[in-house]
Formats: structure tokens, sequence, C-alpha cells
């Protein structure tokens, strides 16, 4: 197994509110090239018609997930060989743009378990859908091997805020933080015609 495989199979519990949107549909086995939202349809599970998803660990090749929902939607889902899986994520990677981290899976079940009210999911990411830039529609690239970058580097944000101390830092000098310092980031003397150049 090289370093990028490693990578690949790390998994990670995200923090409670990581998830801020989600939505499942049911899927055939194979992700098509190009799926047109209107195809997409509403779909069977999201956080806005109610129901909630608790992700147990999450890669770049897959997730394990619960979903409590209504058992129409449940049935909907159980008997699927793959998912449309959407996600908004709460953005954790330092110098980014947007808040939010969106993605847009094709995912095999690799297990599935029903019980009241209630799946648990374990989903390996296949193809990751983008935006198209012409019309409203999905445009499919595969992931399989080695997942997607976004997310990927997400996870090592997630992953690095949870190796950072809880506790207030210490009062030495931290070279990350040297130009906050009042004694270095206090007001610049006035330029006066006596000071020198």
């Amino acid at each position: 197994m090289d370093a990028v495989e490693r990578r690949a199979e790390k998994r990670v519990h995200p923090p409670g509110d990581a998830v801020l949107e989600f939505a499942l549909w049911p899927a055939p086995a194979a992700a098509p090239a190009r799926l047109p939202i209107a195809e997409l349809g509403r779909p069977a599970a999201s956080r806005r018609s109610g129901c909630r998803l608790t992700v147990a660990d999450i890669s770049v090749l897959g997730i394990g997930l619960t979903l409590d929902a209504p058992t129409a939607a449940l049935e909907a889902l159980a008997s699927a060989p793959a998912f449309f899986l959407y996600l908004r994520l709460r953005e954790y990677r330092p110098q980014t743009e947007g808040e939010l981290l969106s993605l847009f899976f094709h995912a095999a079940t690799a297990r599935l378990t029903r019980s009241d009210g209630r799946l648990q999911a374990g989903l390996r990411f296949l193809r990751l859908g983008r935006g198209s830039p012409f019309d409203k529609a999905l445009e499919f690239v595969d992931v399989s091997r080695f997942g997607a970058p976004g997310l990927a580097s997400w996870i090592d944000a997630v992953v690095r805020g949870e190796l950072r101390p809880d506790h207030d830092p210490a009062p030495g000098l931290n070279l990350d933080r040297l130009l906050d310092e009042p004694c270095v980031s206090g007001p610049l003397p006035a330029q006066g015609q006596d000071s020198p150049p």
C-alpha cells in the first residue's frame, strides 16, 4: 500500500456539527456520465424533510452513516444498490474562500442495516458529481481509486483541529503569531520631516 492509498483509507469521525445539509436519493449501480437535475428529482431523505443524518466516520473513499427517517424514505433507500449523496459541510480548511464545502457523490452500498426508523449504511464513493457550467446538470468523474481532493484536504483540516490542544496557549512566544504581539504590531511612528528616511 503506497502513501496515497494509506491517506485515502484514513477514516475520521467529524465533529457533530460538520454536516450542515444532506440529501439522499436511491441510485442505479452504475452512475451516469451526466445527470440533469430534473431527472434527479426530490430526495428520498434530507434535513429539509425532517430526517437526521449522523456521520460515524468518513474517508476520501467512503462514509459510514446513520439515517433516522420515516418508513417511506427508508424503504426507498434500503433496496437501492447505490445512493446519490449530497453533503454540505462546515469548512475547517484555513484560507478557503467560502464557509462551506458542497459535495455530490454516487456511492455504492457496501453495508446496509435497517431497524425501526433507522438505516445504517457504509457507502463507497465511486463518482464525484460537479455542477455543469453550461446547464442544470451534474457531470461525474471517477473518484473510486484516489477519492475527492476537496474532501481529502477537509479531512486533513478536521484531523489538525482534533490535534490542537484544548487549553490556552502557553505564555511564551509562538512564531505563528509573531506579528500579533503588541510590541511588534504597535502603531507605526509618524514620519515627520525630522525623521530619518
